[in-house]
């Protein structure tokens, strides 16, 4: 019963580091984007209202991902300079690499906490095997 006990509270945990890293990801493709459109608007004035993922439900717009991940500019009337191209698109690969690291260590601490739900799930299946073979020398015992 205690092994069933701690299985659940490890499905918990796996579902919160599941979550984390499915949101990590999400964020990434968002940064992806960002950097995506950035590359092919190379040279010219972007707005921070311009979508970047039109599918997204609202539409994602550059200025969302900049100011979700704390990238710093200034707009005049929603417009970006061309002199802070180079900055923002520093900082947006910026927060992608540093995502991407954060994302590789949730990676490896879910990894960790299924291994650990395999381990107590044969732990388990063990102490009934063992048992099951008991009851049944019981049972045979008595015939």
């Amino acid at each position: 019963m205690i092994g069933i006990a701690a299985m659940d509270a490890n499905d918990d945990r796996i579902r919160l580091a599941y979550a984390k890293v499915q949101q990590n990801n999400k964020d990434l493709q968002e940064l992806n984007k960002a950097m995506a459109y950035l590359a092919a608007h190379k040279d010219k004035d972007l707005n921070k209202g311009d979508v970047i993922d039109p599918s997204a439900k609202p539409p994602l717009t550059l200025g969302d991902v900049l100011d979700k991940f704390g990238v710093s500019y200034s707009a005049t009337d929603g417009k970006i300079g061309k002199d802070q191209f180079a900055k923002i698109e520093t900082a947006v690969k910026g927060a992608s690499d540093a995502l991407g690291g954060t994302n590789q260590i949730d990676m490896m601490k879910l990894q960790s906490t299924l291994n650990k739900q395999n381990e107590m799930s044969q732990m388990v299946s063990n102490n009934m095997s063992k048992l099951n073979q008991m009851t049944m020398s019981i049972i045979g015992n008595m015939r």
